[in-house]
């Protein structure tokens, strides 16, 4: 089978980029065609197929020029869709597999799909299709105002990194392309956790077009310490949306325990601040890690924690994590609910809790052994529940009942 595997990025950037390799490797591994259809950029991988890739975008631009340029792209690429025209000339997929794609590539890419007869089948890495600013996460709050198609919250709330011409483009972008009927034109949603596909069926979508199929995990990468030490382990990205400063307020109320923030972001600085004006002592932030130095911290953590306060979807931290054998804390909210089972695998807590947080991980500070414990029990879950093989199999079942006869 052929398929066409859509996503802005062509390099490790987050966790949907390590879900959208990951499947173009299990893919290939089986004996499939996978083309790439990305965005140019310097820290991309090696691929034939760059030649295709759209035009490098950087939206972090401060000229007002580019600003509007730029904008323009966000609603409508015309470059992407001429690129996909290009290759579609030269390559006839079965199937176009969608993951992170708005802004840099926009769904200018469907039109020339749609003439080709290509089925188009996108995963929810996150709640875009209902969503201007991708997170209903505003304002310090979970925010589901644009619901209905009310898409002008998005202005009044200034959504969009509480900036007005962002926020007013991006909603634009959504009533531009709702009524275009562009994600009508989807024709299979995969949803990565049960959470997102019901908050779908509740803004309006068709359920008989979603399809639930988490991520997985390869555990047999993952290697399980040989000593575990006693500190507790955030790592991913460093937003006022995944709850970082709740992790550094727990461990204010636990001097005794080491806590270590892996990753970097926009709230770096800001969390910097925190912990500097809160004397906040037990409290590391290492940066960037990936590679083997990050899944060595990951197994020799005490407890790794999921603070988030938005809803998450189905966070590969958890699924690594568990694949370490290490147990994991989540605040209750989104997918995360779905994956930790609560006093068996890990505890669930209430999002912003600090207290509750700290008297988590005091739990596992004082019970090791319970830690350990609860650690290979969530990782007999993803080898069971949330493999390659299962995951891979269920993948080319969805790809079989869309691709062309």
């Amino acid at each position: 089978m052929k398929i066409l595997s859509v996503n802005k990025f062509f390099w490790n950037k987050g966790g949907s980029e390590t879900v959208f390799f990951n499947e173009k490797a299990l893919l290939e591994k089986d004996g499939h065609t996978v083309i790439p259809f990305s965005m140019k950029s310097d820290e991309n991988f090696d691929s034939p197929y760059s030649r295709y890739f759209v035009e490098y975008i950087d939206y972090s631009s401060p000229s007002l020029l580019a600003k509007i340029k730029n904008a323009s792209k966000i609603i409508y690429s015309f470059d992407a869709k001429d690129k996909m025209r290009e290759l579609l000339k030269v390559d006839s997929p079965d199937v176009a597999h969608f993951h992170i794609f708005q802004h840099q590539i926009s769904p200018s890419v469907f039109n020339p799909l749609r003439q080709h007869g290509v089925p188009i089948l996108l995963t929810l890495h996150d709640l875009k299709p209902m969503c201007p600013n991708y997170t209903m996460y505003t304002k310090a709050q979970v925010c589901e105002k644009c619901k209905g198609g009310k898409f002008y919250n998005a202005i009044l709330n200034k959504c969009t990194k509480n900036s007005g011409f962002g926020s007013t483009i991006n909603a634009l972008e959504m009533y531009f392309h709702k009524a275009m009927g562009y994600y009508q034109q989807v024709d299979k949603f995969i949803a990565v956790s049960r959470f997102y596909l019901e908050k779908m069926v509740e803004f309006g979508f068709p359920r008989e077009k979603l399809v639930y199929l988490p991520n997985a995990v390869n555990a047999d990468k993952f290697t399980k310490a040989r000593s575990v030490s006693d500190y507790a382990l955030y790592f991913g990205r460093l937003s006022e949306e995944k709850g970082v400063q709740t992790f550094i307020e727990a461990a204010s109320h636990n001097p005794s325990v080491n806590h270590k923030i892996v990753g970097t972001g926009p709230s770096l600085e800001l969390l910097e601040n925190f912990i500097k004006n809160n004397k906040v002592k037990n409290v590391e932030i290492l940066g960037f890690k990936s590679g083997e130095d990050l899944k060595k911290l990951i197994r020799e953590a005490l407890v790794v924690v999921v603070p988030s306060v938005w809803f998450e979807n189905c966070p590969m931290t958890i699924l690594e994590s568990f694949a370490s054998s290490r147990p994991v804390i989540g605040a209750d909210i989104g997918g995360i609910t779905e994956l930790i089972n609560h006093e068996y695998d890990g505890f669930l807590f209430k999002p912003n809790d600090a207290l509750q947080l700290s008297n988590y991980i005091s739990y596992f500070h004082d019970n090791p052994d319970s830690a350990n414990l609860f650690g290979e029990r969530g990782r007999s879950k993803v080898k069971e529940e949330f493999n390659e093989k299962v995951h891979l199999e269920k993948l080319l079942e969805v790809y079989t009942s869309l691709k062309r006869s």
